[in-house]
């Protein structure tokens, strides 16, 4: 018997336009049976394109089940803070969180919808770049070989309950394209253990090039320092539970738009 599963799909915007009408005429088009059983939110992570965010946004809000928000200051890259904060709007128990850059098929939405998702999983997803990607570039932090070997390192179905045990993600990165390790290791991975995203067949999501030169200062260069002492913080608060759940979800204004 298929299960039925809600789903909040949440996704970070910051200028891609051109993205964000193909992730909207993407859910839009989906079949009713899956459409009526998803919720789409978008947040404009503060990028000042006069309005077109949410003009965009309107022309979709009567054919899904659209939720928009809108950051109100830009406080540099700002994608963490973001889906701590899609995560506390969202009314469903699992969570597809996602960048605008990651498209899937239809298939793949629905056999998240009817497949028997177990809760104690956090599902990544096996990803196809449209761009060359050497995953012995990146840092390693996943004993499992996984993320960045197989998945998408911050492509998640995940439950609240198995989210939240990071204390959410670390806005300490705002302004630094960085901390998706630290999240990681804060989840309580010996109560969620994360498996590749599959039931009868293999699926993947497509990465389309990333835009990466706005909206996050340059860890490379002036930050370097920074960024060392900010990792050092977080690990330590990681460690003390006391700490890593009283710390903050965001610290910018924002609003609800639809």
């Amino acid at each position: 018997m298929l299960a039925t599963n809600d789903i909040t799909f949440s996704i970070t915007y910051y200028g891609q336009l051109d993205r964000l009408v193909d992730q909207l005429e993407f859910f839009t088009g989906l079949p009713e049976h899956v459409k009526e059983k998803i919720v789409v939110q978008i947040i404009n992570d503060g990028y000042n394109d006069a309005g077109a965010f949410e003009d965009v946004c309107r022309l979709y809000e009567d054919r899904m089940n659209l939720k928009a928000y809108e950051v109100t200051e830009d406080v540099g890259f700002n994608n963490h803070g973001c889906r701590n904060l899609m995560m506390m709007e969202s009314d469903t128990t699992w969570n597809m969180l996602m960048d605008i850059d990651v498209y899937l098929k239809p298939d793949i939405v629905e056999a998240m919808t009817t497949y028997n998702l177990l809760k104690e999983k956090i599902y990544c997803f096996k990803v196809k770049f449209d761009h060359p990607d050497d995953p012995a570039d990146y840092e390693h932090f996943d004993p499992k070989k996984i993320l960045k070997w197989i998945t998408h390192p911050n492509t998640w179905l995940i439950t609240k309950p198995a989210f939240w045990t990071s204390g959410g993600y670390d806005i300490e990165f705002t302004g630094m394209r960085h901390g998706d390790s630290e999240f990681f290791l804060s989840l309580d991975t010996e109560t969620y253990d994360h498996i590749v995203f599959h039931n009868e067949k293999e699926f993947e999501v497509h990465v389309q090039r990333p835009n990466r030169s706005r909206s996050y200062l340059n860890q490379a260069t002036e930050h370097v320092k920074l960024l060392t002492k900010t990792v050092d913080f977080v690990t330590k608060r990681n460690e003390d539970k006391d700490r890593k759940f009283k710390k903050r979800l965001y610290s910018f204004p924002w609003k609800r738009i639809i």
